[in-house]
């Protein structure tokens, strides 16, 4: 038994819209975009640092704690005066964190490259989450302990959030404005005389 079903046949200006490309946004690159591109190089530096500076603290355990931009008063191997696992933990948090800040900050330049320069809405709301999520927290906690401290790796997070949210403020009109309606051979002939 053979069973079809019809489709009906698409003709005329619905096969030409079908067809022909006609885009809903402006081929133009959304103002702001490359702002929030270039906030994503922040924290890759700020991973790579913490990477870097943990994997330093490891091999130099005798060494003075090294943050990028100066030490702090404890060594890898003196860590353990504060608890047996305290070594095991200070690895585990600066490379897993370290990790995840370099991929986050991989997310952000994709995104916005990819989908904000073209004035893709869900993009803008994936660096805008980016921007209260991420980068709020690091900035905050980037203050406590520069606060307790006085190392300022907090200029990288107040970094990313300016560039992001100037970034996210101007790209805004164009990623949230309505489409541009665009005129098509067929429905201009067709115009009643």
């Amino acid at each position: 038994m053979h069973s079809s079903t019809s489709q009906p046949a698409v003709t005329g200006a619905t096969a030409d819209r079908l067809t022909r490309a006609t885009p809903d946004r402006p081929t133009t690159p959304v103002p702001g975009w490359r702002l929030n591109f270039v906030a994503g190089f922040v924290p890759l530096a700020a991973g790579l640092t913490t990477l870097l500076t943990t994997w330093i603290g490891v091999a130099r355990a005798s060494s003075a704690w090294w943050t990028g931009v100066g030490t702090l008063d404890f060594s890898y191997s003196s860590l353990s005066r504060a608890g047996l696992d305290a070594p095991a933990w200070v690895q585990l948090s600066g490379s897993v964190g370290g990790v995840n800040i370099v991929a986050g900050a991989v997310a952000v330049i994709v995104v916005a490259r990819f989908g904000l320069r073209g004035g893709q809405r869900w993009a803008w709301w994936v660096l805008a989450f980016c921007f209260a999520w991420v980068g709020l927290h690091d900035a905050t906690m980037a203050t406590r302990f520069f606060t307790a401290t006085g190392q300022p790796v907090l200029v990288l997070p107040y970094t990313y959030c300016v560039l992001m949210l100037v970034g996210l403020l101007r790209s805004r009109r164009g990623v949230f404005a309505a489409p541009v309606a665009t005129a098509t051979p067929e429905s201009t002939s067709r115009r009643p005389a």
